[in-house]
C-alpha cells in the first residue's frame, strides 16, 4: 500500500474517542486485520498513565498535553512521510484541531468511536475512575458527537466485526486519497 504514496503525505485516519469508548479493547483487533495500514493508539506510549515517569493520562496533566500531542504529530508525520497511511486512535479534539489548518497536515479524515453514556460510566467505574473523571469523559463524548462523523458504536462483544467496519472506512479513504 505504501508505494502509492511515495513523495506525498499518506492519508491519516483519526479515530477519536472519549475515555471509555473502547479504543484500547479495539486496538488488538485492528492490528490483526490492518492489511498495510499502520495502526497506533496515542495511549500506547504510556506506562501506567505516564511517559518516562511523567503523568500524562490525568486531568491535572492538561498543561503538558500540547507537548504530548506535538510528539505524536512528529511520530505520525515520520510514518506518513515514508508513504504509509495511518489510523491513529486519539482523544476527542477541539473544533479548531479539526480544521484544515489544525494540528494535522492533510489528507486527514475523522471518525468517532462511541458508546452510550451508561456503558461509558460502567466501564470507567470498573477502572476505578473518580466521579470528576467520568463527568469529564461524558462531556468529551458529547463534544465528539457534535463534531465528528461518521460514528462507530463500540457496544457488544463483536470486536472483530467493529474492527472490520473501522478498517473498511480507513481503507476506502486511503484508496480514494491515492
Amino acid at each position: 500500500m505504501g508505494d502509492r504514496f511515495k513523495g506525498v503525505d499518506a492519508p491519516l485516519c483519526l479515530l477519536a474517542g472519549a475515555p471509555g469508548a473502547g479504543k484500547t479493547t479495539l486496538l488488538p483487533h485492528l492490528l490483526r486485520a490492518a492489511d498495510g495500514l499502520v495502526v497506533m493508539d496515542m495511549d500506547e506510549l504510556l506506562e501506567d498513565g505516564k511517559l518516562i515517569g511523567v503523568p500524562i493520562a490525568e486531568p491535572e496533566a492538561a498543561p503538558i498535553w500540547p507537548a504530548y500531542d506535538r510528539m505524536w504529530r512528529r511520530i505520525v508525520t515520520m510514518v506518513r512521510r515514508a508513504g504509509h497511511p495511518v489510523l491513529l486512535m486519539c482523544p476527542i479534539p477541539d473544533a479548531d484541531e479539526m480544521s484544515a489548518f489544525g494540528r494535522w497536515d492533510g489528507p486527514v479524515h475523522w471518525a468517532l468511536l462511541d458508546c452510550p453514556n451508561a456503558e461509558r460510566e460502567r466501564r470507567l467505574r470498573e477502572r476505578g475512575a473518580p466521579r470528576e473523571w467520568i463527568d469529564d469523559a461524558l462531556a468529551d463524548a458529547a463534544q465528539g458527537r457534535e463534531l465528528i462523523m461518521p460514528v462507530f458504536h463500540a457496544v457488544g462483544a463483536d470486536h472483530a466485526g467493529l474492527a472490520a467496519q473501522v478498517l473498511g472506512w480507513a481503507h476506502e479513504l486511503t484508496i480514494s486519497s491515492s
